[in-house]
């Protein structure tokens, strides 16, 4: 019964949302980790310069994002809680923390508004995905540079405990559309554009700073 029971669970995690999304995000995800303000963050040597220049371009994405995301719950029928996952006001935090003004971005981040559940799926795994990922992130800015929950490092820090139940949470949310193809794949394509999204604003930031040289 174990063994059949092991085997039920390892099917439905092959088959899951989750799965699908890693599969289609991959070469964008491995673009995103290697991108100039984030390789090395976990290291010693880590510049705080491109942290700040972080969490400045981060500011400007997760309040497009957000903006988005509160809207469609605000308009659709959703069991979905997102109210204790926004994710703006630890960065507000940190930039205050370190008394830094968040500068404008000339480039537009017009973006349309979310019409299925499908999509939202989509732009949610990037979003809690990278709260998840955030956690090593957090206890390396801890260790090296001393930045906790309230001293800078709020929004890396993410649901801290509670990042892992908050993660399975959100898994067993997403796993609503497996098996609805027209549904996947707008989660594929949400999830795609999303981490596009995030290499192309963080590129527009870097090219922002070297014009200014």
């Amino acid at each position: 019964m174990v063994n059949e029971q092991n085997t039920i669970a390892n099917k439905k995690e092959i088959s899951s949302i989750r799965m699908l999304l890693r599969h289609a995000t991959l070469q964008y995800h491995v673009q995103l980790n290697h991108h100039p303000l984030l390789v090395g963050i976990t290291q010693t040597n880590y510049n705080l310069a491109n942290y700040h220049k972080l969490l400045f371009s981060y500011f400007h994405l997760y309040k497009a994002l957000e903006s988005l995301i509160n809207d469609f719950l605000g308009r659709q029928h959703c069991v979905f809680d997102y109210d204790k996952r926004n994710k703006l006001a630890w960065l507000i935090d940190d930039l205050a923390y370190m008394h830094l003004e968040s500068p404008q971005l000339s480039c537009s981040l017009n973006l349309s508004a979310l019409k299925t559940v499908g999509q939202l799926v989509g732009v949610l795994y990037v979003i809690e995905g990278s709260t998840l990922g955030g956690q090593m992130i957090s206890r390396s800015l801890n260790e090296h540079h001393g930045l906790t929950r309230k001293t800078g490092a709020r929004f890396f820090f993410g649901y801290g405990e509670n990042t892992a139940i908050m993660w399975q949470n959100f898994i067993d949310f997403a796993d609503c559309i497996s098996g609805d193809e027209i549904q996947c794949r707008a989660a594929e394509n949400a999830a795609c554009q999303t981490f596009q999204l995030f290499n192309q604003v963080l590129d527009n930031y870097v090219q922002q700073e070297h014009a200014a040289d």
